[in-house]
């Protein structure tokens, strides 16, 4: 017979020789031996469990054996390692959500709300503005000198510097002068922002977790909202509010209650279940701030006020006339009160009240008047009766002939005249040549005056022949009437008439602001010649004889053949040789 021996367990895992035979029990040890060795050579290329992914498809395509990092639960049976990092058998939230590197300070899983608190630096040393990652090193000019003030101590010298915010104290540079060191400047008032009113461009991707199984279970979603009720109210310090914080969806709620919080303490606080003091006397606003365990968060706003509880308005005048305006007392009590009042008028044709007091009276009648706390509504009214002012009519009287008018003043009279289309002119006995835009005409003689000096425009007369000498630059020694006309900007002409003949003299300057100033020479008008001259008084005596045929002139040229070539009034001789 043949008979077959059961192979050693190194044989079956050997594999080698024909003669003996695989049991199951060595099968089984061959098989976990190969499950050992396969883990070994894969594990390298596996996903470790609690790893972290960025998974680009939809949803529904998730690989098996991972979850979406969305605050849904899992089985810590099933996934015992997954559980050692996240015990409570939730993996965390990370949609819309910016992933940074973990410390010691910030540990795995830590979740933060954002922060958008900044400042903005004002001056020219350092400060701290209190908020972490916040601080400021010097901001100077690139030119700081001595202008007095806090800068007195800098002297005339430079100071270079560059400023930086936040934790990056490397770049800071500048020689800061010793009496200096302490110096320091207000942060200014800290600019909330809204959320996601700052981010980077960014792209949405899922992150998606490795659990200790190769197929996927089915998790359970993480709330997606809180919803605080009421989301923004007004209320008086001292007073209690209730809020309610509602988490959706509603299936999820059971399992996440919520932690309430405020920002300000000091103007009030709230308890476990929503309920909000108002510290009394304190007034600002406040934030009160809904959270569930996955770091899901929301606000809403608390407007707190310090409420009145009366408002007196004083006594009003009994005659109260339109067009006036009147100060009336108004008591508000407390008199630390922080709310708005709204003041109103039954009718805003008649009569105004403002918070302040001031009553304005617009017209005639009747109204209600009234100031009221905006949040409070205590109310204060008081009713007012106004009347026109009664203005006399006054008229001109006839017999007066104007008299009121001039009783008045010349203010009065002036915008009479105006009325009447009537220029100031009206007003004198006697007008002058500029009143009319005449040429000014003198009455008194030109006396010992050289003409030379006598540059205004105007009429001038000279009374005396002996004073008008050719020394003095008349054009002839007579008395007689000069007219100064104005040819340009700065050029004259001088017209002279003798006071016994018709004779006209003209000369002229071309500008009088020169030095020395130069006139042209006195010429006679008319142009004519004087019957009494006999010719004397020709401008050209060539040029007349010529005219008048009586020109002779000796040639020397080669006397003309016959008599067309002679022109009258010429004579030729012939020079020989």
């Amino acid at each position: 017979p043949y008979i077959q021996r059961e192979a050693t367990e190194a044989e079956a895992i050997a594999g080698e020789g024909s003669e003996q035979v695989i049991t199951p029990r060595r099968l089984h040890a061959g098989a976990s031996y190969l499950d050992d060795q396969l883990k070994t050579a894969l594990t390298p290329y596996l996903t470790g469990i609690g790893e972290i992914t960025l998974w680009g498809g939809p949803e529904s395509l998730i690989p098996k054996g991972k979850l979406r990092c969305n605050g849904q639960s899992f089985d810590v049976e099933l996934n015992p390692i997954l559980a050692l990092q996240y015990p409570d058998g939730r993996v965390p939230n990370i949609d819309d959500r910016y992933v940074i590197g973990a410390s010691d300070s910030n540990p795995v899983g830590t979740l933060r709300e954002a922060d958008w608190e900044h400042y903005h630096p004002v001056g020219q040393w350092q400060a701290d503005s209190g908020y972490g990652a916040d601080d400021a090193d010097f901001i100077s000019g690139r030119s700081i000198s001595k202008s007095g003030g806090d800068l007195s101590k800098w002297g005339g010298k430079n100071y270079y510097s560059r400023g930086n915010s936040g934790e990056w104290q490397g770049i800071a540079e500048n020689t800061v002068p010793r009496q200096n060191a302490s110096d320091s400047i207000d942060t200014g008032d800290l600019i909330p922002i809204n959320d996601g009113g700052m981010h980077p461009a960014d792209i949405g991707l899922y992150y998606i977790i490795k659990t200790d199984q190769a197929e996927s279970e089915q998790g359970t979603g993480a709330p997606t909202a809180i919803v605080i009720t009421p989301a923004a109210v007004t209320v008086n310090a001292g007073t209690t509010r209730q809020f309610t914080g509602t988490v959706l969806p509603a299936s999820l709620a059971d399992d996440y209650p919520v932690s309430w919080a405020v920002s300000d303490p000091t103007l009030g606080s709230i308890d476990s279940n929503g309920l909000y003091t108002a510290t009394a006397g304190q007034s600002g606003t406040q934030t009160i701030i809904a959270s569930i365990s996955t770091g899901l968060t929301a606000t809403a706003t608390v407007t707190q006020h310090i409420y009145l509880t009366s408002i007196t308005i004083g006594t009003v005048p009994l005659e109260l006339i339109a067009g006036n305006t009147y100060n009336i007392p108004i008591a508000y009590s407390p008199a630390g009160y922080t709310e708005s009042v709204n003041p109103a008028s039954s009718d805003a044709s008649v009569a105004a009240l403002s918070s302040a007091g001031t009553l304005t009276i617009s017209g005639a009648g009747t109204a209600t008047l009234s100031l009221t706390g905006a949040s409070s509504g205590v109310t204060a009214l008081v009713t007012i009766t106004a009347t026109e002012e009664e203005v006399p009519e006054v008229y001109l009287q006839i017999e007066n002939n104007l008299s009121e008018i001039a009783a008045a003043g010349a203010t009065a009279q002036s915008e009479a005249r105006d009325a009447l289309d009537l220029g100031e002119l009206a007003t004198k006995d006697s007008l002058t040549a500029s009143d009319v835009g005449a040429v000014p005409q003198s009455t008194e003689s030109l006396g010992t005056a050289d003409l030379n000096t006598v540059l205004t425009p105007g009429r001038e007369f000279q009374s005396l022949t002996s004073n008008a000498t050719l020394a003095r630059n008349y054009p002839i020694a007579l008395a007689g009437m000069l007219d100064v006309i104005k040819t340009t900007a700065s050029g004259i002409r001088q017209v002279y008439y003798p006071y016994n003949n018709t004779d006209v003299y003209h000369r002229y300057c071309v500008d009088v602001g020169t030095n020395p100033m130069v006139f042209g020479t006195w010429v006679k008008g008319g142009g004519f010649l004087e019957a009494s001259q006999n010719l004397a008084d020709v401008a050209d005596v060539a040029q007349s004889r010529q005219n008048l045929g009586v020109s002779y002139t000796i040639s020397a040229d080669v006397a003309p053949t016959d008599a067309t070539g002679y022109a009258a009034g010429h004579i030729w001789y012939q020079i020989e040789e």
